[in-house]
């Protein structure tokens, strides 16, 4: 059984003020009535080695899942760098495609004025042709 003044009084000696010892004491006396509820130092030794084990296999599972994100980390960097380089290889592709498509159209650009040039030459010719014929028929038939 707990002295429960005695008890009031160390608190209150300890820096207590007379209402927290008071509550104090009269705990500890009404835990002592039921001393299925305290544990002995051999339980809480149990417990404590119970608290490290389980810290302990919290922690290594810290460890591999860091490691695991760590992994993943790496891998997400590396699709990373695979990406910029493809996109960086698409860049250069729209450069190459931009380049020729202006050739391309600076040949089509040649191409038609070739066309345009020889079809002038022929209508010309043509006219010229037919100016010709006018003129002799007209002249024969004066």
């Amino acid at each position: 059984m707990i002295d429960t003044l005695t008890l009031k009084e160390t608190f209150e000696n300890n820096g207590f003020s007379a209402n927290q010892a008071s509550t104090l004491s009269h705990a500890m006396h009404e835990l002592s009535k039921d001393k299925d509820h305290l544990a002995t130092q051999e339980e809480l030794h149990e417990v404590r080695n119970e608290l490290k084990k389980d810290i302990k296999g919290v922690r290594e599972e810290l460890k591999n899942d860091i490691k695991e994100v760590r992994e993943e980390i790496k891998d997400v960097r590396g699709e990373i760098k695979d990406l910029r380089a493809q996109i960086t290889n698409l860049w250069d592709c729209f450069k190459d495609l931009r380049k020729e498509i202006i050739q391309d159209m600076e040949h089509l650009e040649n191409r038609l004025i070739h066309k345009l040039t020889y079809r002038t030459m022929l209508s010309q010719l043509s006219i010229g042709t037919i100016l010709v014929t006018l003129m002799i028929y007209f002249h024969q038939n004066r």
